[in-house]
């Protein structure tokens, strides 16, 4: 076997942590590139990181970073009634000549050990659900599944996909009458309700960030399982101080009587695949939400989201996004109703994992929506 060390996090790791992440996850056929840059952003930069949230594995005789685990942000959350302690769990890569020699159990377990020595109470992560690391690794070490991400696409600028990807215009006829007609018939649905005339809405990019962190911690908090509130230095970190145009944030609010009861909000990032020789621009959301006591009904929810979502799609597609991206979760009902009067393009997602990290811990099922942010669910903050 080859001589492998493992160690912490040193500056000057981030190049070669970069290409360990983007040689590993392009095994997948595409992912999002990292750079010394980015990656530096996501961890280093992140409120609280300590060097040991890095764990690295090294082939000593090459001076090469063959694996790595990440363990961030450690954060309170609100879980099934009690405050708790997180850890995350992300970015778990190793080289593929390196797999199978226990370097991924090594790094897991130090990572384990890292967050009990920080008094965490449970751990998260997600992870494919029919995928090698959930069976082989994630379930021995104790993680249970706790919800499935419910993923749903759409393509609010489709010129704009065909243009970066060609082999999509296979698919235009399909995408025209399964997605354009069921959005255009709700727009005309929601104009001539009573719903259009008692809301408003307010897209902006990159400015008003306090106050519409402000309306998302209050609507949150009330209605989601593991959501804590951001504080400042947070959503600067994740939000404001960005280290891109396209990770600039654009939002989406809606009002009722002046006040926001609603919004969404999404980024942009490359994805490229080297194998199959592509690139196009894909839009994440990070959340969308509403504050359902604004509403008599579900019904009135369910289409209060829908003109949500035509606003969000609309904002996507001034930003010329090819392909737009939302996870939610599997109990979230009324908006996954919505999404589906929306005809968007939907399938089941990664498995959202979390492991007890003390004894007398007890996690039973889940009552409310659980919220997976995207520094979880996509690796992105």
């Amino acid at each position: 076997m080859k001589n492998i060390i493992y160690r912490t996090y040193k500056k000057g790791d981030e190049k070669q942590l970069a290409d360990l992440f983007n040689k590993a996850f392009q095994r997948n056929g595409a992912s999002f590139i990292r750079t010394s840059k980015s990656w530096n952003w996501r961890y280093v930069q992140s409120p609280e990181f300590e060097p040991e949230m890095i764990q690295i594995a090294e082939d000593v005789d090459l001076k090469k970073i063959v694996g790595a685990i990440c363990v961030n942000l450690v954060e309170y959350i609100n879980f099934q009634g009690e405050k708790r302690l997180k850890g995350e769990v992300n970015d778990v890569s190793c080289l593929y000549e390196y797999t199978r020699k226990g370097i991924t159990k090594n790094l897991m377990n130090k990572a384990i050990s890292y967050m009990k020595g920080k008094d965490c109470d449970i751990s998260m992560l997600t992870a494919d659900f029919h995928g090698f690391p959930r069976k082989k690794i994630y379930l021995k070490y104790g993680f249970e599944d706790m919800d499935r991400e419910l993923v749903f696409v759409w393509f609010p600028k489709i010129l704009q996909l065909m243009n970066d990807f060609p082999l999509f215009w296979i698919f235009f006829p399909i995408i025209i009458p399964f997605s354009f007609i069921p959005r255009l018939i709700y727009r005309l649905f929601i104009k001539k309700s009573a719903l259009s005339s008692n809301l408003s809405y307010e897209i902006v990019r990159n400015k008003k960030h306090f106050r519409y962190m402000r309306a998302l911690n209050q609507i949150m908090s009330k209605q989601y399982e593991g959501f804590y509130p951001y504080t400042k230095e947070k959503y600067a970190w994740a939000r404001i101080n960005v280290p891109t145009k396209k990770d600039q944030p654009t939002y989406v609010t809606i009002k009722k009587n002046g006040l926001i009861i609603g919004g969404a909000e999404f980024s942009c990032i490359d994805i490229y695949s080297f194998r199959f020789k592509f690139k196009f621009k894909l839009g994440i959301v990070h959340e969308i939400f509403l504050d359902k006591n604004s509403f008599y009904s579900n019904i009135d929810v369910q289409n209060a989201y829908c003109y949500l979502i035509d606003k969000l799609l609309n904002a996507a597609s001034k930003r010329t996004v090819g392909v737009l991206i939302l996870f939610t979760s599997s109990f979230e009902n009324n908006l996954y109703y919505a999404l589906r009067k929306m005809n968007l393009i939907n399938f089941k997602g990664a498995s959202i994992m979390i492991k007890k990290l003390k004894k007398n811990i007890a996690i039973g099922k889940l009552a409310k929506p659980l919220y997976v942010p995207t520094h979880v669910s996509f690796s992105l903050p």
